[in-house]
């Protein structure tokens, strides 16, 4: 896996430890990972919810690319969360975006569950949710910082932030500075991120938005493994 990292695009994403899942993309022969927006385990905020992926990706010659994927979330009260992984499809496309996998964190019985779509099995190992709280509440960098202000989102109260990096690109004698920034709008009522784009000038722009969020209870077939899948003991993958 390549490790490099910009801002914008994360390359190098370490799934095991941080509840948001991945996208992986092909940019060239780099396999980019587009970061989902995490969510903590934590109980008593429960919630159901859409979010919304978009990349406009830059070509070679000039000109952009538009794809985009959603996925479905919940966490119910004891703070178990499901999270999706699709697969992108054109921007102007009808099309349902395909289900590769989910997963299921369970702060409560400290087992994470990925299920695989095309081999319909899951696979359980262990999960620890304070290692999880803990690695997100650190802090996130060298990053300069800028507050945004505030705003509504999907009917809660939210706190913008942008967070501007630079990189060096390309070989030494050739190389030249890239800057790259995130503005994300912070829900302290659920502790996530309602909207979160990252800029990045050359993976381009991803942009994940919050929508149709319902702040109850999820009905129970959000957290249950549907009928058909084999589930195993061991190693997630």
């Amino acid at each position: 896996m390549n490790c490099s990292t910009l801002l914008g695009l994360s390359l190098c994403v370490a799934f095991a430890a941080v509840p948001a899942i991945s996208q992986e993309v092909a940019v060239g022969n780099v396999r980019t990972h587009i970061e989902g927006i995490e969510i903590p385990p934590i109980a008593d905020a429960p919630f159901t919810a859409k979010v919304v992926v978009t990349w406009n990706k830059p070509l070679v010659g000039g000109g952009t690319v538009s794809k985009k994927y959603y996925t479905l979330v919940a966490r119910d009260s004891q703070g178990r969360v499901r999270r999706e992984m699709r697969e992108f499809v054109p921007a102007d496309s009808a099309a349902e975006p395909p289900l590769r996998s989910f997963t299921i964190l369970d702060p409560v019985a400290s087992t994470r569950t990925t299920c695989t779509k095309a081999l319909m099995t899951c696979a359980t190992s262990a999960f620890d949710a304070n290692l999880v709280l803990t690695e997100n509440s650190a802090d996130r960098g060298n990053a300069n910082r800028e507050n945004l202000g505030r705003q509504t989102i999907e009917g809660l109260p939210a706190t913008g932030t942008r967070e501007t990096a630079s990189n060096v690109l390309g070989p030494r004698g050739s190389s030249r500075l890239a800057v790259s920034h995130t503005d994300a709008w912070y829900s302290p009522d659920l502790q996530i991120d309602l909207s979160v784009t990252r800029t990045d000038p050359q993976s381009g722009v991803v942009t994940l938005n919050v929508t149709e969020l319902v702040r109850e209870e999820p009905d129970s077939t959000w957290l249950a493994i549907p009928s058909g899948y084999t589930v195993r003991v061991g190693k997630s993958q």
